[in-house]
């Protein structure tokens, strides 16, 4: 059963996808990564590319973020994202069902505070590429973070000005924060 954690939203069930088409994040490691940056919530932009249920986001917007961005190639993963969105009545939540590169491609500069990853375990390539395009693209604010999930336990990033600035260890996952060194 998967669950809203904290904030207005608290305790609100979400539905997920089939577990074949999605690894939903455990409640320990979504809890510990908000308590990270509780403080940093508030009026913020988040995106998540492989987002699954929509948790992440709906997490954030739960939480007092301002707006979010879910995306999902997986046409089932959209159309839970949506009804998970219609459930809570959230009007702050974007929903795109889209290839994370393909919507990388298209996005702003500057758009975001927070972007989420969590591809397939399997896809370490996909990570990196969409890491760079973040980079390349800037499309964190300038303090923004991104945060990785994945069982890769020595992964390190340095790209451009960017560098893995705290790693966490929950069970066979690891969470991965990436920032801009200043």
């Amino acid at each position: 059963m998967l669950r809203i954690i904290a904030g207005k939203y608290r305790s609100r069930i979400l539905e997920q996808p089939r577990r074949e088409i999605t690894r939903p994040t455990i409640d320990r490691a979504r809890e510990a990564i908000f308590s990270s940056i509780q403080f940093d919530i508030e009026g913020r932009e988040f995106l998540d590319l492989f987002s699954g249920s929509g948790a992440f986001c709906l997490e954030a917007l739960s939480r007092g973020a301002k707006h979010a961005t879910c995306i999902d190639k997986s046409r089932e993963a959209y159309e839970i994202i949506l009804k998970n969105r219609s459930t809570l009545g959230e009007k702050n939540l974007d929903v795109f069902n889209l290839d994370a590169l393909k919507f990388l491609s298209m996005a702003k500069a500057n758009s975001y505070d927070f972007i989420y990853l969590d591809p397939p375990f399997i896809e370490k390539e996909l990570l990196i590429e969409c890491l760079n395009k973040i980079v390349d693209k800037a499309l964190l604010k300038s303090e923004g973070i991104a945060i990785i999930e994945t069982d890769w336990a020595d992964f390190t990033y340095e790209y451009q000005n960017y560098r893995v600035i705290k790693t966490k260890k929950y069970g066979k996952i690891y969470i991965y924060y990436v920032q801009k060194n200043f």
